[in-house]
């Protein structure tokens, strides 16, 4: 009778000791959710879209994941010139290396652009193929190879994002380089970490209209404009008024789309277009440039290498894409200082030609004649 008495006891104190310590974890897991909500509202985010969706990821996104590598530094972000958005860490003394880069795709789904790059692998390369899955809760679809060797290692998901009424694809890619450990275990909770704090969201169609009614006011003037927080950069619309090419288009015209102006010449028969484009570079000096771009290319980019290009001097790389189609586009990338009186503007141009012969004669001068006519207003 004591013994139960006694053990009763000792259930009520074990009870009381427990609802204290209940009592007293509440305020501290509500300080704890309410720092994590204060540093989520002050975090920094780095933006890009296109004409229907708008993805924003964490400019650092060190917070949401920690590499089970030892000696990795201080993970770098940085937003592409051509809109995606890339993440970096690396380990300097054995060149180790993680990557990642995200952007939106223009295809309706994941599927379809799933089944475009399986066509390139054939029948005999089922290992290669993208399979479907569900990537914390999107339906996607993955592919896992080996870059060239296994120390090379790429993850990559394409992503059904619905926004709405639209369905969004997001193109999630992670590469691993000069992976000595031949250890693989960093790649999906990487790309989980990214997918974790996205956010994607629809664009009024309101903006849209904007956007398009302003560039068919600005279609009817003789200039074509682009302008960032350095300079404003300005060109004939019309590119046969101070250059001849050296084969026939069926359409030359002038393109601008905010900071980027530029061209695109085509024809059907047979099948060729060009496109130059110049827009100015974000770094304060060339070899800034050089080395933050160096650190950071995509898949089929060669390193900038020093270059002159008429009376500029800078660095250019080249890029080389073959598509399923048999089209394969050669696009030479620059990055030049444009002196303008006493100050130096950096530029960052690319010209691109997209055909079946690999013909790049002359592609060059049209890019060097748009210079030639550019004027530049520094701010």
């Amino acid at each position: 009778m004591n013994g139960n008495k006694l053990l009763t006891g000792f259930l009520v104190l074990g009870m009381g000791f427990s609802l204290v310590a209940c009592s007293s974890d509440k305020p501290e897991s509500k300080k704890e959710e309410a720092k994590v909500a204060e540093k989520k509202k002050e975090e920094k985010r780095m933006d890009t879209q296109d004409r229907t969706a708008k993805l924003s990821v964490p400019e650092d996104l060190s917070p949401y994941f920690t590499s089970s590598r030892e000696g990795v530094g201080k993970m770098e972000s940085m937003l592409k010139d051509n809109g995606s958005i890339v993440y970096k860490c690396l380990n300097e003394e054995n060149k180790y290396e993680l990557n990642a880069e995200i952007k939106l795709l223009s295809s309706s789904s994941a599927e379809k652009s799933a089944d475009l790059q399986n066509s390139m692998y054939g029948e005999n390369d089922e290992d290669k193929k993208y399979k479907p899955c569900t990537f914390e809760g999107f339906d996607a679809y993955s592919q896992t190879i080996n870059l060239g060797t296994v120390e090379n290692t790429r993850l990559h998901y394409y992503v059904d994002c619905p926004v709405e009424d639209i369905n969004k694809v997001v193109s999630i890619e992670v590469n691993q380089k000069n992976d000595k450990e031949k250890d693989t275990s960093d790649l999906e909770p990487f790309a989980k970490a990214i997918i974790k704090n996205m956010k994607l969201e629809k664009v009024k169609k309101e903006e849209v209209k904007k956007e398009v009614k302003e560039e068919k006011v600005d279609e009817n003037s003789k200039e074509i404009v682009g302008e960032s927080s350095r300079a404003k950069l300005i060109l004939p619309r019309d590119l046969t008024s101070f250059y001849t090419p050296s084969m026939e288009y069926d359409t030359i015209k002038g393109n601008q789309d905010k900071g980027n102006i530029g061209y695109t010449l085509s024809r059907k028969d047979p099948d060729r277009s060009i496109y130059v484009n110049i827009c100015t570079d974000s770094s304060d000096t060339l070899e800034e440039a050089i080395v933050f771009h160096n650190e950071h290319l995509s898949k089929g980019e060669e390193p900038f290498t020093e270059y002159t290009l008429g009376e500029y001097s800078g660095y250019r790389s080249m890029s080389y894409t073959n598509y399923w189609n048999s089209a394969n586009d050669t696009t030479y990338t620059y990055k030049l200082s444009y002196p303008v009186g006493d100050k130096n503007v950096i530029l960052s141009c690319s010209v691109t030609l997209r055909d079946n012969s690999d013909d790049t004669t002359g592609l060059e001068d049209i890019l060097l004649a748009a210079l030639q006519q550019l004027k530049v207003e520094v701010k």
